[in-house]
């Protein structure tokens, strides 16, 4: 459980990283009217929501490698903070949906204040760890076998509920 701790703090960290950056960047398009980059995103979100649900695998631009087993040389603890933070980044490995792509288009785009950007990432990295903490909770005989043979629905399941959490919350911000 100590293990699963330091990659959830990693994961925390990794996401609140990247969101900051993308938080920084958003300042960039604020000249732009928030209709536009409303419209845009819906389009972006809609059209990765669409590439989701109709190929078997995701084909975007990423990282095609594994985290490298290196980050553990220093020891466990250590190596699961490291590990965390590369996966909670969400680009540093292989990305299985495109709720990541989401997600940091939706930071870009809202024009969100700082603070709420690095929450949304601290949040979406905190969640990555999450599949982890199931299996050490739940990790009983014929899981992984479950799991395996239901790893794409989960997956375009994820950018579904992405789509509809982020659509919402982009309504109640810019129509309430």
């Amino acid at each position: 459980m100590r293990l699963w701790l330091a990659f959830l703090v990693g994961c925390t960290v990794g996401g609140t990283f990247t969101s900051t950056a993308l938080g920084v960047f958003s300042g960039l398009l604020s000249p732009v009217p928030v209709v536009v980059r409303a419209l845009a995103f819906g389009i972006l979100a809609l059209v990765l929501l669409v590439m989701d649900l109709r190929q078997p695998l995701l084909r975007l631009p990423q990282r095609s490698q594994l985290i490298p087993q290196e980050v553990f040389a220093r020891g466990m603890g250590r190596g699961g903070f490291r590990f965390g933070v590369e996966y909670g980044c969400g680009f540093r490995t292989l990305v299985p949906s495109a709720a990541s792509y989401i997600a940091a288009l939706f930071i870009l785009l809202a024009g969100l204040p700082l603070g709420w950007a690095m929450l949304l990432g601290a949040a979406f990295g905190a969640s990555r760890s999450l599949a982890v903490l199931q299996y050490i909770v739940l990790g009983r005989p014929g899981w992984q076998r479950f799991l395996s043979s239901h790893t794409r629905w989960l997956e375009r399941g994820g950018t579904v509920v992405t789509v509809a959490l982020l659509a919402w919350a982009g309504v109640a911000r810019y129509f309430t």
